[in-house]
């Protein structure tokens, strides 16, 4: 308190602070005041989802069990060879302590070939999703965030998704002549990237004029800033849970193709779509169920881990979860 300060206040209040007896007051030194102090530690919000993922069993579970699978994909067929068969066997026969899965309509060991047709089916059914869900989530924002694009993406969504999807890919086989691999994947891409831009931008529209965003408008922020740093995160686990239901789609649309006899698989291999292909145009399956079990068992069990892994994960993003 300066001299003036001092004379003022003791004029307002009629105190003389010389006659105040210095006796009754303790001078005490500035100090840092332990209650204001931060008793908790730094919020780190990836920290926090891993803290919930690893503390989930539904999640650790199907971590195991998918890393299981794919493992069995990608390392059973490099030191099997499925396509070997036996002269002597002709029949299929069921699995034994020599043939878990038992044997095949060719004489083959059907462990080995049910894991080379995962492997080439799962490596369609994520490049299918990859192109999906990115294809997806961009235009998705771009149709979200610029209103004055609506009537174009309106127009090209109901042109694409008014043609039903094996038209699309019959009129995509006979345009390029082909029914071969990236034919296909571009014919299912070409329609499928829809659903996700139509989910994406009404999220978009749902956050775009928050508080936050606006603030951010008014400092200048360009609009990829924006969309990538206050919409994406916001809208993330919608994504993640969306996109958990693109793998077990495409896996499905692989199996229905070729069952419809699409052989777009390239030479050499095999798909699990081509297995059931196999198996149904037979009946030896009625005698043999394994021949039918073990295909659709990996399908189901893809579908349903992958369900389940991003579902706990897409709850472990919404930032309401954490503490």
């Amino acid at each position: 308190m300066t001299n003036i300060d001092k004379e003022k206040f003791e004029k307002e209040n009629k105190i003389n602070f010389d006659e105040i007896d210095q006796a009754m007051f303790e001078i005490v030194q500035e100090q840092t005041s332990e209650s204001e102090r931060l008793s908790s530690k730094p919020y780190s919000y990836w920290k926090s989802v891993f803290k919930l993922l690893v503390t989930s069993p539904t999640f650790m579970i199907s971590l195991f069990i998918l890393v299981a699978i794919l493992l069995l994909a990608f390392i059973v067929p490099e030191v099997t060879n499925y396509k070997n068969t036996s002269s002597t066997l002709v029949d299929p026969q069921l699995p034994s302590w020599e043939h878990i899965f038992g044997i095949g309509m060719n004489g083959e060991d059907l462990f080995s070939r049910v894991w080379a047709g995962t492997r080439t089916t799962l490596m369609f059914a994520f490049l299918i999703a990859f192109i999906q869900v990115v294809v997806g989530v961009v235009l998705g924002s771009i149709w979200g965030y610029f209103r004055k694009s609506d009537l174009i993406f309106i127009q090209v969504a109901s042109i694409i998704t008014i043609v039903p999807q094996f038209i699309l890919l019959l009129l995509m086989v006979f345009l390029f002549n082909s029914k071969g691999y990236w034919v296909i994947v571009f014919a299912i891409s070409l329609q499928a990237w829809v659903g996700i831009a139509q989910m994406v931008r009404v999220q978009v529209m749902l956050v775009k004029n928050t508080d936050y965003n606006t603030a951010s408008v008014s400092l200048g922020s360009s609009s990829y800033r924006i969309i990538n740093k206050n919409i994406m995160p916001k809208i993330l686990p919608v994504i993640v849970q969306t996109a958990a239901f693109a793998i077990p789609t495409a896996i499905s649309i692989e199996a229905s193709l070729a069952y419809l006899a699409f052989d777009f698989i390239p030479e050499g291999q095999t798909s699990l779509g081509q297995i059931l292909n196999q198996v149904m145009n037979e009946t030896k399956w009625q005698i043999y169920p394994n021949l039918l079990i073990a295909p659709m068992g990996v399908i189901m069990t893809v579908s349903v881990v992958f369900f389940l892994a991003a579902r706990v994960f897409a709850d472990s993003l919404d930032p309401k979860n954490h503490r």
